[in-house]
């Protein structure tokens, strides 16, 4: 079965083009922070012809998770010394630095897909059997930078999608290297002091409810939690029957009490704390208690909802399809592979012998690529959009025969 081609490229100018020092709604030289312009990458350097093999993973296992950094492993041919930083002889010296942009793109019936794009961390050499020399490249992507950044501004009450833009303002980010959602819940005027700027995103996402993370394309991306348009599932079903045109090698199954919460305490700053709980489930799983501060919301009402949210989505423990391992080297649609994003949604259906079957709409939570010599393996973490799993917070009691959301 034919494999995508992949490339890898390299930028070799710095990150940024100089000192941004500008007034307190940026960075100053007193606030102790330092931001450099944002330069535009130029992708001067092909380097896939040195490649042996490489990896990519981003997103989180599972919905309660928020996503972290998306990595990246690159594994070079360097026997010709090129990619010795200190080599004056390299055709890249003296460029070879911490923090250089790379990125991995892939072709297939002539559309290219960006994979992966993000930091180089490190420049290690190796000498497996004292012969053989390779350079092992870790690499993150920019929310790596974003919890490098702090920020010192106030903001005024926003949309949650307004606040994450304000707060990529502060810190110069391009808007062309951005896409972010309008949101759905108000956040409040706040007053930050040396405050990561990462942290206070994810703060912000945690409120709305919604996904946090760094596009396959490298842009910082924010996706609400409105339930958009229906989705089709066409070019994105896996089955394990033929039925449908995409299939898998193996997938993960999951019964446990992993992610139970019966209560949440959650409080807002300068709020009341709201508690939310379960008497069924705690009668049966025991108490297992969330219990949060600094609640990124305007009002305890907004607050009491997501403890609702919560509780509703995850007191009682569900049969859930946890993550599979993609068959594209058989059924060969690497187009639909490829083009999948963090919180796309997709179907996935289990035939057990002997048991009903298992059909569950999820959102995608990982992304993982690994190509040795040879092969490509996808891999997918995936959570039950749980669209029929909500309950409603009626005053005292669950309503279990009416929808909720929030």
């Amino acid at each position: 079965m034919a494999l995508p081609a992949f490339i890898v490229e390299l930028d070799l100018n710095d990150f940024g083009s100089g000192w941004v020092l500008d007034d307190a709604a940026r960075s100053i030289l007193d606030s102790t922070t330092i931001i450099q312009a944002i330069s535009t990458p130029t992708w001067a350097a092909d380097i896939t012809a040195y490649v042996r093999e490489w990896s990519t993973h981003r997103g989180s296992q599972r919905g309660l998770q928020k996503v972290e950094a998306g990595t990246a492993t690159v594994v070079l041919d360097n026997r010709s010394g090129r990619f010795t930083p200190q080599n004056t002889s390299s055709p890249y010296y003296p460029n070879l630095l911490p923090m250089r942009r790379l990125r991995i793109r892939a072709t297939w019936n002539a559309v290219t897909y960006p994979i992966f794009s993000g930091f180089v961390e490190a420049w290690p050499a190796t000498f497996p059997a004292g012969v053989d020399q390779i350079v092992t490249l870790s690499v993150v992507d920019a929310f790596k930078v974003l919890s490098l950044a702090t920020i010192n501004t106030s903001f005024p009450q926003h949309l949650s999608g307004a606040r994450i833009n304000a707060a990529l303002d502060t810190l110069g980010w391009p808007l062309a290297d951005r896409d972010i959602d309008a949101g759905q819940s108000t956040v409040p005027a706040i007053t930050l002091a040396n405050e990561s700027a990462l942290s206070h995103m994810q703060a912000i996402e945690h409120a709305e409810g919604g996904r946090l993370f760094m596009a396959r394309d490298g842009k910082m991306t924010f996706v609400d939690r409105a339930p958009g348009a229906t989705p089709d599932f066409s070019g994105r079903t896996w089955t394990d029957d033929g039925s449908e045109v995409m299939s898998y090698r193996d997938i993960t199954l999951a019964f446990n009490d992993e992610l139970l919460v019966n209560e949440a305490r959650l409080t807002r700053t300068g709020g009341t704390e709201q508690v939310v709980s379960s008497d069924t489930s705690t009668s049966k799983y025991f108490r297992r208690s969330l219990v949060e501060g600094g609640i990124q919301l305007v009002t305890d009402n907004e607050v009491l909802d997501l403890a609702s949210e919560l509780v509703g989505k995850y007191s009682e423990p569900v049969q859930r399809i946890e993550g599979l391992e993609d068959n594209a080297m058989g059924h060969g649609l690497w187009g639909n592979v490829l083009a999948r994003e963090l919180r796309d949604q997709a179907r996935i259906v289990k035939h057990p012998v002997g048991s009903s079957v298992l059909s569950q709409d999820s959102f995608l939570e990982g992304i993982s690529h690994d190509a040795p010599s040879g092969e490509w393996r996808t891999s997918l973490t995936v959570s039950p959009t749980l669209a029929e799993g909500f309950f409603v917070w009626d005053t005292s009691k669950w309503d279990v025969d009416t929808r909720w959301a929030r």
